[in-house]
């Protein structure tokens, strides 16, 4: 078959041969080709800001599944001496942007010690998950996000229409403030942490960071506002959806040039995800190539996919609050599992 040209996405420049995995090219150019104003935010792959720098960690998005399996993980870390939140860059994306932002502001550890960790992470993580039903433009939204088959400006696009389009019954910029309540802070409290989120309108990649001017609430509520679900949030003068609303689910270019480095993600990478129900769209992911990328210019790198926790053989829903017990525990598992390697590795 015919290797398809390169194309322009807000995400990136990808070469893709039909019928194979997507291989992830870097491009600087603006990936629209027509004007836009500069506040900063727009940041098209590649935008390495590891050079230099000791550690990175990218954290990838997964609904309340991952970010319960984030909570368990890394409170396993801590109990075993392992403290991740000192890496020197750190990038969110989805429920990624909230956990980084609970990581890096202190509050991720604001149970421990407390024997109800297990009963308040569910009631904090719920929070998140709407409780009414879907009207008919939400709907609609939905089934274009999650029926996309590609990563083109087209489709991206597309999502982008159906997400401003939603009614969403609470307003645009009510989700933050339930984002707020989860992670518990308005402002940055570290320079490590970075957001990525999507422009609705252009479907240009933002990265926002503490020099960005806008407040991580808001941040964290863009770069998890789900097409059709909540939002979409204003930053700045951006109407913007969920980060991973494109090719990568980890947006990993950020962390390019550390010496070490940890990818976090749902999913394996593969096809995998969307028979598993870990994968939101069916849009292809560069996961797998973005970690060889990173390996590659020499950064030592450990990916950890939490994939299906035991006993489950697929995920109806990454926003369903019924396996947030589920992921707290497997991850829990698995960080106490994994402890002693990663401190070896982390230093």
């Amino acid at each position: 078959m015919k290797r398809r040209a390169f194309f322009k996405t807000g995400i990136a420049a990808a070469a893709l041969t039909a019928g194979s995995k997507p291989i992830l090219a870097f491009s600087k150019e603006n990936t629209l080709g027509v004007n836009t104003w500069d506040d900063g935010l727009a940041h098209p792959i590649s935008y390495p800001q590891g050079k230099g720098k000791e550690r990175g960690i990218a954290l990838g998005g997964g609904g309340v599944v991952l970010l319960s399996f984030y909570a368990g993980y890394f409170h396993a870390l801590r109990k075993n001496g392992v403290d991740l939140s000192n890496s020197d860059i750190i990038v969110g994306t989805s429920a990624g942007s909230l956990f980084g932002s609970m990581l890096t502001g202190g509050n991720l550890y604001r149970l421990y010690g407390e024997l109800n960790f297990f009963a308040d992470f569910p009631k904090i993580f719920a929070r998140l998950v709407p409780e009414t039903k879907q009207n008919p433009s939400q709907a609609r939204a939905s089934q274009i996000a999650m029926s996309a088959k590609d990563a083109s400006l087209q489709t991206i696009l597309a999502i982008g229409r159906a997400a401003m389009a939603a009614k969403n019954p609470d307003g645009v910029d009510a989700y933050y403030k339930t984002v707020r309540k989860v992670i518990g802070m308005t402002d940055w409290r570290s320079k490590a942490l970075h957001i990525s989120a999507i422009d609705c309108y252009t479907g240009e990649r933002l990265i926002i960071s503490k020099d960005s001017g806008i407040p991580v609430d808001v941040a964290c509520a863009a770069s998890s506002s789900i097409a059709g679900g909540a939002g979409p949030i204003w930053l700045k003068n951006r109407l913007c959806m969920d980060g991973g609303t494109c090719e990568t689910s980890t947006h990993s270019d950020v962390i390019r040039g550390v010496k070490k480095a940890i990818v976090f993600s749902l999913g394996d990478g593969t096809s995998n995800e969307i028979t598993q129900g870990l994968r939101v769209s069916s849009m292809p992911d560069t996961l797998l190539n973005e970690i060889d990328i990173l390996k590659k210019e020499g950064t030592n790198t450990i990916h950890i996919s939490a994939g299906l926790a035991p006993g489950i053989d697929h995920v109806s829903s990454i926003m369903d609050p019924r396996y947030i017990s589920t992921y707290l525990k497997f991850g829990l598992d698995r960080g106490h599992g994994d402890a002693k390697n990663l401190k070896a590795f982390w230093g």
